[in-house]
């Protein structure tokens, strides 16, 4: 199972000193609201909003994924 890392997500807002607000705008909403309910955990991230936030942050979008292996999964 491949699930968002939001705690990857909000680090990397915080270690450029971007606010909720500021992404928010840089993904196009009008207000900060849809952006903290995605980084929340309340909604999901679309993969386009995935792909600019990798663009802005300058790191791959794998980075913005936990890969859960089940144990009694195979090759």
């Amino acid at each position: 199972m491949v699930k968002v890392n939001l705690a990857q997500v909000r680090k990397l807002r915080k270690d450029k000193g971007l606010s909720q607000e500021d992404v928010a705008k840089m993904l196009g909403f009008n207000t900060v609201y849809p952006y903290h309910r995605k980084e929340s955990g309340q909604q999901s991230f679309t993969a386009e909003e995935l792909m600019k936030l990798a663009q802005m942050y300058k790191v791959s979008y794998e980075n913005f994924f936990i890969f859960d292996i089940a144990e009694n999964e195979t090759d």
